[in-house]
């Protein structure tokens, strides 16, 4: 097998694919799937039922990554329910998010949980995050006092892991603690990642409009395969802000499929060797 034949983008693969990128970063499109481990040719591939299209891959390179399922959001007394909005519509997310967690530990997947670990003095934020979450004076921003403590503080009972998932954390699962919205802004989320040498992460938690979507942008950015389970996740916000993740979920950063079309992913064998690629004439 020559290198130089998997450097030419939108070559011609031998089963009438074409490939993108190159080397063993490369995905292959065909009709009716999108291949996205095509060097991976022995065993273990799955074929996952996703929109737009279904697309095969390794669990061996997998990741649940849920976000922010912390008191704040969804657990009375918390944030969301102190500043009137609804902190039920976002513990719809935890069945979801239990089913996928069996699922990646029968897998063997890396579970990583990302979450709001502000420093008490707030000397991690800027004016402008400030603002995005305190828009009059008499509201309870990030940091100030609630009932019960100090809002997404580290250490504070709102930043703590709602009790419906704390029994599934394990002590080996990779932990990020953050201080904007998205999970690789100022973290090492992306070396732990590399490291560990994971490139398709799905998608979980709250809220799926804000923190959820920040995170999958930004591992689209840096080219990881991104999946969102749209059951998995949800947010306090209208409908029609979860409706245009899903949309952009799909369209452009990737796949999005439910808890359950994970589950029952199937074996998948390639249907020839990837020895070859034919360039394009």
């Amino acid at each position: 097998m020559s290198k130089e034949q998997f450097r030419e983008i939108y070559a011609r693969t031998p089963d009438g694919g074409v490939q993108f990128a190159a080397s063993a970063d490369r995905w292959h499109l065909y009709e009716d799937f999108v291949h996205l481990a095509p060097h991976h040719q022995r065993g273990g591939l799955l074929r996952h039922e996703a929109q737009l299209k279904p697309f095969v891959d390794s669990p061996n390179r997998q990741a649940l990554v849920i976000i922010d399922m912390q008191n704040d959001f969804c657990s009375p007394g918390g944030w969301t329910d102190a500043s009137g909005l609804e902190y039920q519509k976002c513990r719809t997310a935890i069945p979801g998010i239990q089913r996928a967690i069996a699922v990646a530990r029968e897998r063997e997947l890396w579970v990583v949980w990302v979450y709001w670990h502000n420093r008490p003095d707030l000397r991690n934020l800027g004016a402008p995050t400030l603002y995005s979450f305190k828009h009059e004076p008499s509201q309870q921003g990030i940091g100030q006092d609630l009932a019960r403590g100090q809002v997404l503080t580290q250490g504070s009972w709102g930043a703590e892991i709602v009790d419906d998932l704390k029994p599934l954390m394990r002590e080996e699962d990779i932990h990020i603690e953050k201080v904007r919205m998205s999970g690789f802004y100022g973290t090492h989320l992306d070396q732990v990642l590399r490291t560990q040498g994971i490139n398709t992460l799905l998608f979980a938690g709250v809220n799926i409009d804000q923190c959820v979507t920040t995170t999958m942008e930004d591992a689209y950015f840096r080219d990881y395969n991104a999946v969102l389970l749209e059951d998995a996740c949800s947010t306090s916000s209208p409908d029609f802000c979860r409706e245009a993740v899903v949309f952009n979920a799909r369209q452009c950063w990737g796949f999005s499929m439910t808890v359950e079309q994970f589950a029952h992913a199937r074996p998948f064998k390639s249907p020839q060797s990837d020895e070859t690629v034919q360039q394009p004439t």
